[in-house]
């Protein structure tokens, strides 16, 4: 949660700020800035943030959504996964500044990736990994890159990427009222896709 103040307000369970306030305490919930829905946020906190760069954690457990069993029975999460891991770190970093400008997380997408390179095939369950994303570029018209890269408890780099993303200006969104009037237009065949919503951030 970030700092109380007397003129900030609540949204999507994350203290917004005023313009220009800092970052919370470190390390803390990564949940509020990266806004999917429940289950679908795969990291466990954020360790450190600043205006280029984030460090996140988790330690999946063998009941997480994308864990399946190895060879030996062990409870893994897939390697491709964790090019969801780092989107969803660069999610918290975009949240992080929208907070710190008092805006509330924006909606940005996953465009694709530069060489996603694991040098394991799953990472275990019940073990620490750090994600980090460093800020390559952020242009005007939204598009940005990252280099990602994921440690182990050791801290030996993984796994390593670059990520490209977008981020459409808040405008250029379609509003909740306007997808629902298109999706009651269409027939009942087309309105599972007119009514679909983006899941959050990246």
């Amino acid at each position: 949660m970030l700092t109380p103040s007397t003129d900030s307000v609540s949204l999507a369970g994350a203290e917004v700020q005023p313009r220009g306030a800092c970052y919370p305490a470190m390390p803390c919930a990564i949940g509020p800035y990266v806004p999917h829905d429940a289950g679908m946020c795969l990291l466990d906190s954020v360790l450190r943030c600043d205006e280029h760069s984030l460090s996140a954690d988790i330690t999946p457990t063998p009941d997480n959504l994308f864990a399946e069993q190895d060879d030996d029975g062990q409870a893994v999460i897939p390697a491709w996964v964790g090019l969801e891991w780092m989107a969803q770190a660069i999610a918290a970093w975009s949240g992080l500044q929208a907070a710190r400008s008092g805006q509330p997380p924006r909606v940005g997408f996953l465009l694709g990736s530069r060489r996603y390179e694991s040098e394991v095939t799953a990472f275990s369950c019940d073990c620490r990994w750090q994600i980090h994303v460093q800020l390559d570029y952020r242009a005007d018209n939204g598009l940005g890159a990252f280099e990602a890269t994921i440690s182990d408890e050791h801290g030996a780099t993984v796994a390593r990427a670059g990520v490209n993303v977008f981020e459409p200006a808040p405008e250029a969104l379609p509003s909740a009222a306007s997808t629902q009037d298109t999706a009651q237009e269409s027939s009942p065949g087309q309105q599972d896709a007119a009514g679909a919503s983006s899941q959050g951030n990246v």
